[in-house]
C-alpha cells in the first residue's frame, strides 16, 4: 500500500470514529494519536503479527493494539464497505463481457472458488462443527475474482465442514439477479444467444448455466483443448487467493479471535483493503479519490421481492439443459478459435 492511500485511510477513518481522534487524559496530557493506532492495526493485518509485537514499534499496549485492531477493521467497513464490496455495475459488467470474450469465453464474469482460513482459537463446542477436510476448524471464504485480482462478491463465515455448494446455497452471489437488479446481457455463442452471465468453476458445483465447469474426462480432442483452456483462465481465482494472502499475512496464518464476527470483520477489510490496493495501482489510479467516500455499509442483504418473479429467475437459474447447451457451444467455440490460431 502507498504511502498516499494510506494517508487517506487514516483521513477517513479519524473522521468516521472517534476512537481514532487523539484526546487528553485527566491531567491534559495527549493520548495515542490516530496514526499509531492505525499502523499498528495495519502492521498486525499485513504482517500476521500478534497484538503484543508491536508495542516497541508504535508505543503501544497489547490491550489498545488489538483493540485498534477491532476497530480499525469496523471504521474500513463502514466507510468503504459500500463502495468496494457492491456488485458490478452494467459498465463493470461490459467491461468484463469484452475481456471474457477475448480471451475466449463470451459471457464470462470471473470464476468462482471457495479458501478456507483456519481458526486455531475456536471454542470446543463449535470444533465439531468447524473441522472439515483439514485437522483443524476452519472458515470459508466464497470469491468470485476477474483476471486483474478485482474480488467482484465475497461471502466469509460458513463453517470449515461445508463444501462449495452449501457455502452456495447460503451466498448472495445471485442476490442482485434474482432481485432484477443485474444489468441487461446478451450474447451469442456457436449460433445459440444466452441472457444470463456465468462463472469458471470447478467440477464441485452444480449443472446450473451461471457455471461452465471444467471437463473432467475429456473424451476426445475439442473437449480436451477446452479442459486446457478452462483451467487456465479459472486460475484466476486461485491468483487472487494467494495475492490477498501474500499482502495480508493474516489470513494466511490462523485466525486467533474467539469472537466469530471479530474475525469476519478482519477478513472483510482485508478484502477492502486489497481493493484499494488493486485501484491504486491500476491504470486509471494516478489519482483515486477516496474523499467522497464515506456511506455506511450493508454488504449482507436479504432477496425481497415478489415470490412469484423470485421463483421464476430461481428456476431459470438452476436449469440444467442450458447448462449443458452453453458448454456443449463453448467447447465449439473454443475448438474453432484453436482452429484458427
Amino acid at each position: 500500500m502507498r504511502v498516499h492511500v494510506f494517508e487517506c485511510l487514516v483521513k477517513a477513518i479519524e473522521g468516521a470514529n472517534s476512537y481514532f481522534k487523539q484526546k487528553e487524559d485527566a491531567i491534559g496530557r495527549l493520548g495515542l494519536s490516530g496514526l499509531q493506532k492505525a499502523v499498528a492495526a495495519i502492521r498486525i493485518l499485513a504482517y500476521g503479527l500478534p497484538a503484543d509485537a508491536v508495542d516497541e514499534y508504535v508505543r503501544i499496549g497489547e490491550s489498545t493494539a488489538r483493540k485498534a485492531l477491532h476497530h480499525f477493521c469496523r471504521a474500513i467497513i463502514s466507510v468503504f464497505g459500500e463502495y468496494y464490496l457492491g456488485a458490478p455495475n452494467a459498465e463493470d459488467v461490459a467491461r468484463l463481457l469484452k475481456i471474457g470474450e477475448q480471451r475466449g469465453f463470451p459471457g464470462m464474469l470471473g470464476s468462482i472458488d471457495c479458501m478456507h482460513w483456519e481458526w486455531h482459537n475456536c471454542p470446543s463446542a463449535y470444533k465439531g462443527m468447524f473441522t472439515g477436510r483439514g485437522k483443524h476448524p476452519s472458515m470459508i471464504l466464497e470469491a468470485v475474482a476477474s483476471h486483474d485480482l478485482w474480488i467482484w462478491h465475497a461471502y466469509f463465515g460458513m463453517p470449515g465442514s461445508c463444501n462449495d455448494i452449501n457455502v452456495l446455497q447460503k451466498s448472495h452471489v445471485f442476490s442482485v439477479y434474482l432481485k432484477g437488479q443485474a444489468a441487461l446481457v446478451s450474447f451469442s455463442v456457436n449460433g445459440h444467444t444466452y441472457d444470463m452471465c456465468y462463472y469458471l468453476a470447478d467440477g464441485m458445483y452444480p449443472n446450473w448455466p451461471t457455471f461452465v465447469k471444467i471437463v473432467s474426462h475429456p473424451v476426445d480432442t475439442k473437449a480436451a483443448h477446452f479442459a486446457k483452456e478452462q483451467e487456465k483462465v479459472r486460475k484466476d481465482i486461485e491468483r487472487t487467493f494467494g495475492v490477498l494472502q501474500s499482502r495480508w499475512t493474516i489470513v494466511r496464518g490462523p485466525a486467533y479471535g474467539w469472537n466469530r464476527e471479530w474475525i469476519r470483520d478482519i477478513m472483510t477489510a482485508c478484502i477492502i483493503l486489497h481493493y484499494m490496493i488493486i485501484e491504486d495501482e491500476g491504470k486509471l489510479a494516478e489519482n483515486t479519490d477516496y474523499d467522497n467516500v464515506g456511506v455506511p455499509a450493508t454488504p449482507y442483504q436479504t432477496i425481497t421481492q415478489e415470490r412469484v418473479e423470485y421463483v421464476n429467475k430461481h428456476h431459470k437459474l438452476k436449469n440444467t439443459a442450458i447448462h449443458s447447451q452453453l458448454q456443449m457451444d463453448l467447447i465449439e467455440h473454443q475448438w474453432m478459435l484453436h482452429g484458427s490460431s
